[in-house]
């Protein structure tokens, strides 16, 4: 039996794709896969990268600069008779996507195609060529829309996994943006309810004296303007998954009967006198800490204990590290490619701005910067001077190399020859760092080449220590 290639090689995907922001956008989606990408824009440079290089699969646009995708598909399979090609085209047919299975073509999407169908339409690629025992698709399912794959995002990853089968409530926390209903979906589509209905409700959204209806449905003639019967997120959601997003703003009154109905999964619709029984498994939301609404009387302490089952916190952008920098690309290719620009890359200065930024708006914020610099520019390359308001103005932090005597100034003692412990001269180095970048702890850990989140946790242990 031949031998299968070592799980920590990567096998070469070649991707021919003239369109840089769809090339980028595509690579950006298989990141999560182990495998070593290289882009090319043309055919003569696909053919050349065969005759120097050996590939193990190849991602073909059928329309390129030089030659169409079936000439070059003829020649790689003189070149390379047993290498998959995965066809690309914005103008697909059966009949081409007949031509093409014809001439030798493993498989064939049409593009702009979405993230899963393309990793698992190359992870089948490759399983039906390799050996099957090696797994290209790893960890993907775990990520469910999520883009990062920082220590905190494992985290919530392997919270996902591990809780989404369960029926036990689930309480996701994170500040405003961070993503809280994509992971909702993510838990559901984990789930043995995923080819059931998802039904999100949010609670700050409707007005006090129609969430209940929202909520429960309503009978017709049960309020004025209540023309017909109406089916209420409740029953929508039957045997599917429920998400109750800021739930913190739920009216107390309305708490009450919501607790009724999650103990005994019956409700009562507005102006109705009949229980209804449904099977939903509960996902809620806030961007608020639940057992401080709790102790200020506005959120019900037996309500908490029923729903805080098992507690979800998405990390600010900001404490993701290196993950903003991933989220920025792929947002870059999939913006430039809806709005149909050429952006495929940011200027280093740029991304320093990116991963030193505090983000209040989270990865939602990230998002409308992007598409502002997308729509209102033009190139290729996103510069400094097309960053909007606020970064325009945000400052990143920098020191000469003249100031790093005065910046590791050792404490005073008598003692000249005293040797400091490492743990408090690193101890020192990232509070005056901190205290040099006017507080901000992205803009710390950028200036001396950490991750935030590495700051972040090393903060928490000294505040634990002063407990």
């Amino acid at each position: 039996m031949p031998k299968n290639k070592a799980e920590n090689q990567q096998l070469k995907l070649l991707m021919v794709e003239d369109t840089l922001s769809v090339a980028t956008l595509y690579q950006t989606y298989l990141a999560t896969l182990n495998l070593d990408i290289c882009i090319v824009s043309s055919g003569e440079a696909a053919l050349a990268h065969l005759t120097q290089h050996s590939i193990d699969l190849m991602l073909l646009d059928l329309h390129l600069p030089d030659m169409t995708g079936m000439d070059v598909l003829k020649k790689v399979r003189t070149q390379a008779p047993k290498v998959p090609v995965i066809f690309m085209t914005a103008y697909g047919s059966i009949e081409v996507a007949v031509e093409a299975m014809r001439a030798g073509a493993h498989d064939f999407l049409i593009k702009p195609c979405e993230a899963d169908q393309l990793r698992i339409t190359v992870s089948k690629a490759i399983h039906q060529t390799q050996n099957a025992q090696y797994d290209v698709l790893g960890d993907v399912s775990q990520y469910q829309g999520f883009i990062g794959s920082s220590s905190s995002m494992q985290q919530v990853y392997k919270t996902i996994d591990s809780a989404a089968s369960s029926k036990a409530s689930i309480f996701i926390t994170g500040e405003s943006g961070t993503g809280k209903e994509v992971c909702a979906e993510a838990i559901h589509s984990v789930s043995n309810r995923s080819t059931q209905p998802f039904i999100a409700l949010n609670c700050a959204a409707i007005p006090k004296d129609l969430i209940e209806s929202e909520l429960f449905g309503h009978v017709k003639g049960a309020f004025t303007g209540a023309a017909t019967d109406r089916k209420g997120a409740a029953e929508l959601a039957d045997g599917g998954t429920l998400f109750l997003d800021e739930l913190c703003e739920m009216d107390l009154e309305l708490q009450t009967k919501l607790l009724r109905f999650i103990q005994t999964s019956t409700y009562q619709k507005v102006g109705s006198s009949k229980l209804s029984r449904v099977d939903v498994r509960f996902v809620c939301a806030t961007n608020k800490d639940p057992w401080d609404e709790v102790r200020k009387g506005r959120f019900r302490e037996d309500l908490y204990y029923r729903l805080y089952v098992i507690p979800l916190h998405l990390p600010p952008l900001r404490e993701r590290g290196d993950d903003i920098v991933e989220i920025a690309y792929s947002l870059l290719g999939f913006t430039s490619l809806e709005e149909n620009k050429n952006f495929g890359k940011f200027q280093e200065e740029v991304l320093r701005h990116f991963v030193s930024y505090p983000w209040p708006g989270n990865v939602r914020q990230l998002q409308n910067v992007i598409r502002n610099i997308v729509v209102l520019n033009e190139g290729e390359e996103v510069t400094l001077d097309m960053l909007p308001s606020p970064l325009d103005r945000f400052k990143v932090a920098s020191f000469s190399e003249d100031a790093i005597d005065t910046f590791l100034d050792p404490e005073h003692s008598d003692d000249s020859r005293k040797i400091i412990p490492l743990a408090q001269v690193e101890r020192r180095v990232i509070e005056r760092a901190i205290q040099l970048c006017g507080g901000s702890i992205p803009s710390a850990a950028a200036e001396l080449d950490v991750s935030a989140s590495t700051l972040y946790r090393k903060l928490e242990k000294w505040e634990k220590g002063r407990g």
